[in-house]
Order: C-alpha cells, then structure tokens, then sequence
C-alpha cells in the first residue's frame, strides 16, 4: 500500500493560483478520512474528476480535485487480486473495501457536483472496470457545439483561449493511452474544477444533463458500456504512423504549398486535425527532411502547408505521424452513448435498440406506415429463386412483428444478391407505392458490387450514394455502368430540396427512386438529410452485416428512429468478422448475438464453386448444410502447386515468398494466353505488391488482379492463392478468412504452396491442410511444369 502528498503548481491558467495539496493512494489506501479532506475542502460543492487508461482502454486511476486539494487513487488490474476485497450488496462480484467507500461517500454523495473532461467515458469506466456508479456529474465538453474532440471545445469548454495557456492545455490533454503521469491526471481534475468556479461558465453548466449512471439499470448500463469500450479499442487500433504512397516528384505552389501525388487510396494523405506529414526528399547524396501539414486534398493531389521552408529534389518518402480523426458515424456514436447517459434519449424505448441489445425487455413496435394490407408479392424477373431464397425473399416483404429484425445466413455462391435484388423488386413493383428500401454495405466497393448485380439483373430504379473521397480521381472507372444512377457526396451539399428531387428521379420513368444504396458511415452524413425527407429510411437491408460490428449500428437506430420500419442482416458468420474482431475477442456482429442468431434464416444452396470444393466447405464449414449445384464435377477443379523451395520472408509489416511470386507469374502467362478469366489472391501486402510489379514488367494484365483475401463478395472463373507462408501459420489460423479465400472460384482454383507445409507441417490442421488431405496426392502439380509452360 502506497500513500504520498505532494504539492503541484499549475499550468493551465494564465492566472496565478496557489499550488496544489494531492494525495497520491492505491484503492487499499484509501479511508473515510483520505476521502472527508478531499471533500471539506470543496467549495460550492464542486469537484473535478479525471482517469488514466492502460493500453487495453481500461480505467486504471481516477482523480479528484478542488481547488486547493487533489486525490489520485490507482486501481488494481482484473487479473491482480485485491486482498482488501468484499460483496457488493446482494449478488454479484469482489469489490474492495476501497471502492466501496469511494462510491458510497463520495461518488454517489448527492451533495457533490462532479466536472471532468469526457465524463462519459469516466462513467462508463468506472461501471466496466471498477463497478461503480456516479451521480451528478457533468461532462464540461458539453457546453461546446464543435467538434468534442477538438482543441476549440477543449479551451471553451476550461473558460475560453483568453484565460489559458494554451500549449499547455493541449499538451496535458493530448496523452495517448497508458502515457499519462500521476501529476497529469490531478492537473485535469483540478482544471475541470478550475472551470466550474468561473463566473461566466456557471450558467452554461448549469443548463447541461447531469450523468447519473445510479439511476441506469444494470444491463443497460452494461450496453453502453461495452458499446463505448469496443468502439475506444478500436480507435486505440489506428495506426500513429503512415508510409504514404506517393511519386516522386513534387512541385511548390505560389503560395509556398507543397504538391505531391499519391498513387495508393489505402495509404493516400488525408486532412486530419491531430496529423503531421514528413517529406523526406533526396538530392545529389544530400537527404533531408520537412514537416507540415495538409493543407487541401483533391483526389491524389495533396497540398501541404510546410511554412518558409521548402524541400527540392526527389521524394524518397512522406509519412503521416499521428491518429486519423474520428469519422462522421464514430463522433455520431460517441454522441449517442452520451445523450443515453445524460437522460436526453432513452434508448430503451427504441424497439429495434431493445431488439438487437436488450430483448429480455417488452418490445413494442410502431405500426407500419403505409397500409399494411399493400402486401408485396414475391417478383423476381432473372429466374426461379430456390426454396430457401423465397423463404428469405417473402420474411423480407413480411410487416410481422417478428420479421422486423431478420438474419439470414448466405454461405457463399447462394445468392444473397439475387435475395436482395428480388427483394427490392417486389416491394417496388407490387408493395405500397410508397414504401422506401435502402441498401447498406460497410465499403464502398461492397455497395458499388450490390449496384452492378442489381444493373445486370435488369433492376435499374435505385439511386447509389458515393463518398467524393473514394470516387473522385481514384475509382470513377469503377462506376462508369452506373452513371445513370449515381450520385456523389459533393453533390448534395448547400443544394435546396428541388434540386434532390431532381437527382432522386429515374432517367427513364421521371419518378422519385425509392430505392438508395451507400455506405453505413453515409447514413451519419449531416448533408443527406434532405434526400432522407424525400426518401425515408424505413427498411433497410444489410449485406455482408457478419463484417459490421453491432455497436456501429446505433447512429441508425437513433437517426432514423421516426421512420425505421425493419432491418434484415444478410451475411455469414463463416466469413469475415467485423474488423478488430481479431484484436478484441468480445467484437460482435447481430449474427454473435445467439438470441437473434438461433433466428436466422439459411441460405442452402450454393451455384458458385465446383462440386469437389463446395463439398469440402459444405462438410467442414456448414455442417453439411450446404448443397451445390454446379456443372463442374471434376477433382482436377481443386488442384495444389507445389513450390519445394519457397521461403517466406519478412517484408516491413507483411510477408512475401519469392519463389512463390515466380509461378504464380508463370500461371498468369499461361491463364491470359489461353484466355481465360481470372485473379489472384495472397493473404499478405507485402506479396501482392511484388506480384503487381512483376505482372507489370511481364507486361501481363495487372491492375485490379490481385485481392488480398480480407475481401468477400469477389468471385472469379479461375483463381490462383499464394500462401505465401512456410514456417508460421499466420493468416491460415483465422477459419473464417481462409473459407473467403478458398471460395471465390466459379471453375477451378490452383493453391501455390509448400506441399511439406500444409501436409505436415504446421499448417496440416488448418482449413487449407484439411483441404490438401481431402483432395489426396493426385492434386498436386509440379511447379517445374508451369514454369515450362505446361498446365494439364
């Protein structure tokens, strides 16, 4: 056990104030009289508090502050047991003696005000990780309309830039997780109480909600919770550093400005508040190096703002140093969290929020907007659906209650495209003529997908939202078959309601589309608020929703809450999980909620993949569940390469296997010389860069050649996997991943690999391994064969 004193000046305030009395303690230390100083030297019964994070985002202290007297109490980890420990009231788990005096002396004192910087996250904190409650606590950042995360609604928030030190303020306020220091976290709990004494701040804070998370239920208050937790996981996720891909030239505008042009979306510049770019150029054998910041992006140009000095000869390398700033959906979320627990929304009495996290509860639905008795019969003008498509298609017409919240499973190659393209036809072609689809995917290259299957199915009547970001400069070929229907971000910014009627109407039968399609970030949008006047958001279908984790749902579900009718899940759990899945063990999506799981619907039959694969995947996949039809019954449809002295080798942050790039090159030649169509897929960057490099130099077809495999609804006639791997599994541990990767054929599939490797080495109990043994020794080639040009 620990107990310190020390005396600490400020920073903050220009003001001069004198310094600090701060008792530093463990949760052991502490006792009635620790807590009673803290509380008899309150003035107006104020109290600032703070936290400090470990890197795993939980709450690892807490400090209180009045203006004359601080308190900073460290709290023992999950896993390090307490021996000071005690049961709360009634059922539940340990808590220490500490905490419980923390809570009921201080924390849940109804005579205590308390202010901190993101109380939010406090509030939360302090339920997830200590199991404690507060009362009456308000969070300062509240008072500000910008951006919460800015350094403007910071210095608003502490009085005003007039009264602070201002690189202090954004010096103490800007620690990453597990980098904060005792002496900080009491400086932020006696700034927030600083503020709350101010004259002219009163009055604003009065106004605000308080936090008082002892008035939550317990499951609700564990739904929060754990929405916000994942959602700061995830953010602590993104990378602080960037190599950005970039030419290597650059010019220098009039006004001082340095132009670069990138060459790769995924690593492009992006104008970021928190961000700094370092442009490393070469000349003669002089290296040097400059730092500024973006200025203005348009498509690959970035304009950088590098004050007087100004870099000459060729780039070598720009880098972005710093966290991307939260999107539009991650500040609506965090938003959203916050409102539930200052009381100004109560999201239990949303039914599809009470659906998806709390169903233990009484749901009650709205009823539906148009006349109910407009039922929707099943259409679909591309051909017969199977038994199981027009069970899905019908639950999708359905207004039953019990269908408002609908999963359906789509294993691949079963047609969750046709589902959702005849889905949407009935309702626009026999429902009530009012009735709105929107369909929503989490990538643009998802929804452009769902856009082309619609187009070819000859259903054209929808209207597909585009962020300009991704479009413009970088992908417009990809949208050229669908120009008839498009609609870019830009162009629905300050434009008045005529002019989105008149983008909302089909070219050929001049009514209003009642069908959108975009991107789940796109519905947090501020700008499309008149399209959403004009076209409700009422049901909406999810595709690929295994991939979305179950927490970004929630600007939906508050947003659009006036006129949401249904939400139908259509993805496969057997697939792709929500990004971060793998660096959060708990990261869900609706299909991981086993009360709406047991509810799903499945797809079963599958027309993509030959009979020799479908089989596999049908038996060590789907329980056998899966049945194909295919007109390709042959074994040699699965075949394996073997590349006997392919080494794996480290390449940066990704791998690359030589040997491996060779014939797969050799492959390529022989596959474009016989004219067949087809793609390659590798699990790791760092090979399929080398790959599209070599492509290139064989003068062999190379752009949009390649998918790494962390990429679903693609789907080839013949594809080509490098492993790449020899010695690690790697990539090959995660099922779900591997089952993408080995379903995307349509008429054959050659694996490059170390047959040693995935026969008896460690990647022999993998999916892969599995399918190497099922498939036998006769599906192995010799990869001396194709490098002679000979493929049988």
């Amino acid at each position: 056990m620990t107990h310190t004193i020390f005396s600490l000046e400020q920073n903050v305030y220009e003001e001069d104030h004198v310094p600090i009395v701060v008792e530093d303690v463990d949760e052991n230390g502490i006792s009635s009289p620790v807590l009673q100083r803290l509380i008899d030297s309150a003035q107006g019964a104020a109290v600032g508090v703070a936290a400090t994070y470990r890197p795993d985002c939980t709450l690892s202290s807490l400090a209180f502050a009045t203006l004359s007297r601080g308190l900073v109490i460290h709290f023992f980890t999950a896993k390090k047991q307490n021996p000071q420990q005690q049961k709360k009231k009634g059922q539940g788990p340990l808590v220490s003696r500490g905490r419980t005096l923390i809570q009921e002396q201080l924390l849940c004192d109804p005579d205590i005000q308390f202010y901190g910087y993101r109380l939010d996250r406090i509030a939360l904190g302090l339920h997830l990780d200590l199991l404690l409650r507060i009362n009456a606590a308000v969070d300062i950042l509240s008072v500000s309309i910008s951006d919460r995360r800015s350094l403007e609604a910071l210095m608003n928030a502490l009085g005003g830039e007039a009264l602070l030190q201002k690189q202090n303020v954004k010096i103490l306020f800007s620690h990453r997780e597990g980098d904060m220091t005792t002496n900080d976290v009491a400086l932020q709990a006696w700034a927030a109480c600083r503020t709350a004494a101010l004259p002219h701040m009163a009055s604003r804070f009065a106004r605000l909600s308080r936090i008082a998370t002892d008035t939550i239920t317990d499951a609700h208050l564990s739904d929060l919770a754990k929405i916000s937790r994942d959602a700061e996981i995830l953010e602590s996720l993104k990378p602080t550093k960037v190599v950005n891909n970039v030419k290597d030239d650059l010019s220098i505008s009039r006004g001082g400005t340095v132009n670069l042009e990138c060459t790769r979306f995924r690593t492009r510049i992006m104008k970021n508040r928190d961000q700094v770019i370092h442009i490393e150029t070469q000349t003669g054998n002089k290296l040097s190096t400059i730092t500024g910041r973006a200025h203005h992006i348009d498509g690959r140009q970035a304009h950088i703002d590098v004050g007087a000095r100004h870099p000459s000869g060729k780039v070598v390398r720009v880098t972005t140093i710093g966290k991307a700033d939260l999107t539009a959906a991650e500040s609506y979320r965090e938003s959203v969290v916050l409102k539930a627990l200052q009381g100004t929304i109560i999201l239990t009495q949303n039914p599809f929020f009470c659906s998806i996290w709390e169903p233990s509860l009484k749901i009650s639905w709205p009823p539906p907007t148009k006349d109910a008795s407009s039922t929707a019969f099943v259409y679909n003008p591309s051909g017969t659906l199977n038994h199981s498509q027009y069970e899905a298609v019908e639950r999708i017409l359905s207004q039953e209650d019990r269908y408002r919240v609908l999963l359906i499973q789509g294993p691949p190659g079963t047609g969750k495209t046709t589902v959702m393209a005849a889905s949407v036809d009935s309702i626009v072609r026999t429902g009530h003529k009012d009735r709105t689809v929107w369909l929503v995917a989490q990538s643009n290259v998802a929804v452009k997908n769902i856009a082309e299957k619609l187009d070819k199915v000859g259903f054209r009547d929808f209207k597909l939202l585009v962020a300009r970001d991704f479009h413009y400069d970088w992908h417009e070929h990809l949208y050229e078959r669908l120009e008839h229907c498009f609609i870019r971000s830009d162009m629905i910014i300050n434009v008045g309601p005529v002019a989105i009627e008149r983008l909302l109407l089909d070219a050929h039968t001049k009514t209003k589309t009642r069908v959108i399609l975009c991107t789940l970030s796109m519905l947090s949008n501020p700008h499309i608020s008149e399209i959403v006047l004009q076209v409700p958001v009422e049901t909406v279908i999810f595709d690929e929703a295994s991939q979305i984790e179950v927490g970004d749902y929630l600007p939906l579900l508050q947003r659009f809450q006036p006129t949401l009718q249904k939400m139908v899940f259509i993805g496969d759990d057997r697939q792709l999980a929500p990004f971060g899945q793998d660096d959060i063990g708990k990261l869900r999506s609706v299909f991981e909620l086993p009360h709406l799981r047991r509810r799903a619907h499945f797809l079963d039959t599958q027309y993509r993949m030959p009979l020799v694969i479908g089989s596999f995947i049908s038996h060590h996949v789907y329980n056998q569940k899966l049945m194909t039809v295919h007109n390709n019954n042959s074994r040699a449809a699965c075949r394996f390469l073997d590349v006997k002295r392919g080494q794996e080798q480290r390449l940066g942050k990704s791998w690359a296997n030589p040997k491996e790039i060779t014939v797969v090159i050799h492959l390529a030649r022989i596959y474009h010389r016989q004219g067949k169509q087809f793609r390659i897929i590798t699990p790791y960057d760092g090979q399929r860069s080398a790959i599209e490099r070599q492509l290139e130099l064989a003068q062999l077809p190379w752009e949009d050649k390649i998918w790494l495999t962390v990429t679903a609804g693609n789907e080839e006639d013949h594809i080509i996997v490098s492993l790449v791997r020899t010695q690690g599994v790697g990539f090959l541990k995660n099922a779900r991943r591997t089952n993408v990767m080995l379903t995307r054929c349509k008429m054959s599939m050659i694996i490059c690999t170390n047959r040693d490797f995935v026969t008896k080495g460690k990647a022999a109990s993998t999916l892969v391994g599995q399918l190497a043994g099922t498939m036998g020794p006769d599906a192995w080639l010799d990869a001396r064969d194709i490098v002679n040009g000979i493929l049988r």
